[in-house]
């Protein structure tokens, strides 16, 4: 598929949650097509933490080509008018949650990496209070912000495939329904009867509020939604001499376990809808583009669709592919196991839009596996 040429040189790309998998990604992406970019980080030591992980990075602010805002708390509006300065388009990834749960955001399906958070905040006494109006508030703040900088032309949010469904279809799911961008739960029942049960409600809140402040506002820019889905792959982040552990935090050591030895299972069931976190990062740097993407507009990222995959039964057959002598010698046991629920997902008409073909999840746990196992033989070097 053609299209128009993107003249990356006259852009300046504002980017939040850089700290984290996806954003990181996205960073590393925006920096290689050669965009300009200034990223929002909570602490002044996430500077030095992010040019430590990645020369692309590190050389990109010398040059002056990236340089960083920190914005401890982002409804701090007063903060925003000077970090909005010059930008063309904002890439807003960041959860309100982060810094609470201090893990990786996970936009997507982000309750796998925050489940832990959700469960022991559990108890909240007001789940509106503490969950849903934080998500609304901070795509609030963000676009109310955006909307008094002439400059800024196009918003794009990380959404997820969680805005699609009600809470209760995890317990009752209709897995033979093909879901795309037109569903959306407009109406989260009431009341929460868990954190993450108002963590979900939130996630479809932030959607719907995005939609009614540009046709209330009608702003000088337009949006892009993704809705990722489970998001996993390698992590950019880590070094080559890493350690392995450092991949089995949050929701990786359930996406991996299948092939390991049954300590990362995960309490719950994911849905068998997987994405490449550089698909995902891909996506969010080419919706800044509106001679390819058309504003206003909303995509699912998922690969494998409409079928999904089932993790077990995938996850075990990569293994045995591609790492047969691992299988053999049980450092890939094939022990473990993550249950799945059938979540059939439009991801063609995504493909059609941005014209490219989602990783398949065989490649994707291939990658995976391979960071693995070169950073479990770290440990015995």
């Amino acid at each position: 598929m053609g299209f128009a040429t993107h003249d990356t040189s006259s852009q300046r790309l504002l980017i939040t949650g850089v700290t984290g998998f996806i954003g990181f990604k996205t960073l590393l992406v925006a920096l290689e097509r050669g965009y300009a970019v200034r990223a929002v980080v909570r602490h002044d030591r996430h500077i030095s933490e992010l040019a430590a992980k990645s020369q692309l990075i590190s050389e990109a602010h010398e040059q002056e080509t990236l340089d960083f805002a920190v914005i401890p708390d982002f409804l701090a509006c007063d903060k925003w008018p000077g970090v909005l300065e010059g930008i063309t388009s904002i890439i807003h990834i960041a959860s309100p949650l982060a810094r609470e749960v201090g893990a990786l955001l996970f936009p997507s399906l982000d309750h796998t990496y925050i489940f832990t958070w959700l469960t022991q905040h559990n108890q909240s006494e007001d789940y509106e209070q503490d969950i849903v109006k934080p998500a609304i508030s901070m795509v609030n703040t963000v676009l109310e912000a955006a909307a008094r900088v002439p400059s800024i032309r196009r918003v794009v949010i990380t959404s997820s495939c969680v805005t699609l469904i009600p809470f209760e279809w995890n317990f009752t799911p209709d897995s033979e329904r093909l879901y795309t961008v037109s569903d959306i739960n407009s109406h989260p029942k009431k009341p929460y009867g868990s954190a993450m049960e108002a963590y979900w409600a939130s996630k479809a809140y932030a959607r719907l509020a995005t939609r009614s402040f540009v046709e209330a506002k009608q702003p000088q820019f337009d949006y892009v939604h993704l809705l990722p889905s489970v998001v996993f792959g390698p992590d950019d982040r880590i070094p080559p001499d890493g350690a392995a552990e450092e991949l089995l935090k949050d929701s990786r050591a359930a996406v991996i376990a299948p092939a390991l030895d049954g300590s990362t299972n995960s309490p719950f069931p994911f849905v068998g809808v997987p994405v490449h976190v550089a698909d995902v990062a891909r996506a969010h740097v080419d919706a800044v583009d509106s001679t390819r993407i058309p504003g206003n507009s909303e995509y699912i990222t998922s690969s494998d669709t409409p079928e999904g995959i089932v993790w077990d039964r995938d996850a075990a057959a990569v293994a045995r592919k591609y790492f047969p002598e691992e299988v053999e010698s049980k450092v890939l046991p094939l022990q473990g196991t993550l249950p799945c629920i059938k979540f059939r997902l439009d991801g063609a008409s995504t493909e059609k839009a941005f014209g490219w073909k989602f990783t398949s999840f065989e490649q994707t746990m291939r990658e995976l596996l391979e960071q693995y196992l070169r950073l479990k033989r770290n440990a015995t070097a």
